[in-house]
């Protein structure tokens, strides 16, 4: 362990832990894929994307419904696009399966940080249901899909999908508006070096190949995928998604939520740059790892006044939060956390092995238990023929453009100071370096105001 300590860190990409895809048009006899998975929380409007996926992939659309997805409404979308290949399943609350009943990490629930329950959700869940369905279906490549993602093109999602033939999973890198935690936007927002990893909301997986499952605790994905990860069986095809923009900083607790699953995450991959097997992961590993993840959210958090002013204050609540949950965590939890979930991963495998293929996906739904919403028979309307909703009096929230207004005139006084103090025209490549410095800040401060516009809420429900 000695050997390895000044190593011991947190790092600002992973990108040289995955396989790259060879550049080119996907290759003759392309894979095909057998699914799309949605676990939605949206309303049915943002499954749009998956659907013109599915449709162009030739491929069927699994989509799990809880929260503001309802599978009825999802019927009725889909029965607009005319789209019929389709398995929508309405998640009951409390939901649970032997198969997905992963005992040794129940027993260290309780021990976990209090703030691990801030907030309550079912997206591992939801994802487990895919991989076993995909199972019970005979499917052998599937894609998961976050109802957040956009721009995939269908020659994007194919290039994925082909490099299924080397890799067991595959992702894509969202990059426009990065899939961060909340303390790593903090840390590039405040000028630190941050990369985007590959993650499950848009990944493809190879379900004929030993594949963990997604516990219950944030960086799910990371977990799932960490095996291939560590045997070089992890696929990084380079090409870019977008994630729907929202806000990182509007609630400190997301951060304190985050904050477990993000450290144990971030240190097991850690391992990976170190060349160091899961079995070295012991509390003693855990004491280096905690102290170096200390040292990261002290950094980002003494930068502070590098971020912009409209959100300095909730980034600094935000690492606050996420310090104070760290100093609650021990090394010897870390250790046995990773012990439960290695355990846990052993039985999935042996239950993974045994599952039956089913002869309808109404025998794999009833199998697992899966209530699937009645087919609606409501008469679909053209737009036309709708009768004209009756507007009724009452309140209009106005938004506010205070601060676009403000950031405007930063950027203009940024811009004349330059001018005054250069004249015009620029003539040195210093000169020129500096404007580009300003045009620079006013792109960020554009950045900021899209964010605050186009979030879904001040306190955003999906995250």
């Amino acid at each position: 362990m000695n050997r390895y300590v000044a190593g011991i860190r947190q790092y600002g990409t992973h990108r040289s832990l995955t396989g790259q895809r060879v550049p080119g048009s996907p290759r003759t006899g392309a894979l095909g894929l057998d699914a799309i998975i949605v676990p939605g929380t949206r309303p049915a409007a943002y499954l749009d994307h998956a659907v013109t996926l599915a449709r162009a992939a030739q491929c069927s659309l699994v989509i799990v419904c809880s929260q503001d997805l309802d599978g009825r409404e999802v019927k009725e979308y889909l029965a607009a696009r005319s789209f019929t290949d389709a398995i929508v399943i309405d998640l009951p609350p409390g939901y649970s399966h032997r198969l997905f009943f992963f005992r040794r990490l129940r027993d260290i629930e309780d021990q976990l940080p209090p703030e691990c329950g801030y907030h309550v959700t079912d997206l591992s869940m939801k994802r487990n249901i895919g991989l076993a369905l995909a199972r019970m279906l005979g499917w052998q490549r599937i894609f998961f899909l976050d109802d957040d993602i956009r721009d995939i093109a269908y020659q994007d999602l194919q290039r994925t999908v082909d490099m299924l033939g080397s890799f067991s999973a595959a992702g894509v890198r969202v990059t426009e508006f990065p899939d961060n935690s909340i303390v790593c936007h903090a840390n590039r927002m405040t000028g630190g070096s941050q990369d985007v990893f590959v993650s499950g909301a848009a990944l493809a997986v190879d379900c004929d190949s030993h594949i963990g499952f997604f516990p219950d605790i944030y960086n799910e994905d990371w977990f799932f995928f960490f095996d291939a990860a560590s045997e070089g069986r992890l696929g990084n095809s380079c090409l870019k998604a977008t994630q729907l923009v929202y806000y990182p900083f509007a609630n400190a607790e997301r951060a304190a939520w985050q904050e477990f699953g993000d450290l144990l995450a971030e240190g097991l991959y850690a391992l990976l740059h170190l060349d160091m097997d899961i079995e070295q992961a012991t509390s003693a590993y855990w004491a280096h790892f905690l102290e170096a993840r200390r040292n990261f959210l002290e950094s980002t958090l003494s930068r502070a006044e590098q971020a912009l002013p409209d959100m300095r204050d909730e980034i600094v609540a935000s690492l606050h939060r996420a310090l104070k949950c760290l100093s609650g965590i021990t090394p010897d939890l870390c250790a046995r956390y990773v012990q439960a979930w290695r355990h846990d991963r052993e039985d999935w495998k042996r239950q993974w092995a045994e599952i039956e293929v089913m002869p309808s996906a109404a025998a794999a739904l009833a199998e697992l238990g899966l209530p699937t919403p009645a087919d609606t028979t409501k008469r679909l309307l053209h737009p036309q023929d709708r009768p004209a909703r009756p507007l009724a009096p009452g309140r209009v929230t106005i938004p506010r453009f205070d601060t676009l207004r403000e950031m405007a005139e930063h950027y203009s006084a940024q811009l004349e100071h330059a001018r005054h103090r250069r004249g015009s025209p620029v003539k040195s490549a210093g000169h020129r370096s500096e404007l580009v410095s300003v045009v620079r800040i006013g792109f960020i401060y554009c950045q900021v105001a899209t964010m605050r516009i186009f979030s879904l809420r001040r306190t955003s429900t999906y995250p």
